[in-house]
């Protein structure tokens, strides 16, 4: 196992990234643009990426996500970028 320093970076006013080096996004075959599922483990502070599943669970994930959002957010400012 390699460890590696990352930096987390502000990506938005609402969300932040972390970058994963090369060697194991090729390493686990992933590619750029592809979906990964993200779970955060609040017992033991982890977090855990995962390739998403073929048969549509990201998808599912997705549509639940939004049908929450609209329900509980406000209204979010228009970004310029």
């Amino acid at each position: 196992m390699t460890r590696t320093k990352r930096k987390i970076i502000k990506f938005s006013n609402y969300s932040f990234c972390v970058t994963l080096p090369k060697k194991a996004v090729d390493a686990l075959g992933w590619k750029k643009g592809q979906a990964v599922s993200v779970n955060f483990d609040e017992k033991s502070k982890r977090i855990h990426i995962f390739r998403a599943r073929a048969n549509g669970d990201m998808k599912k994930l997705i549509v639940q996500s939004k049908q929450k959002t609209k329900k509980t957010a406000k209204s979010t400012p228009r970004l310029r970028w």
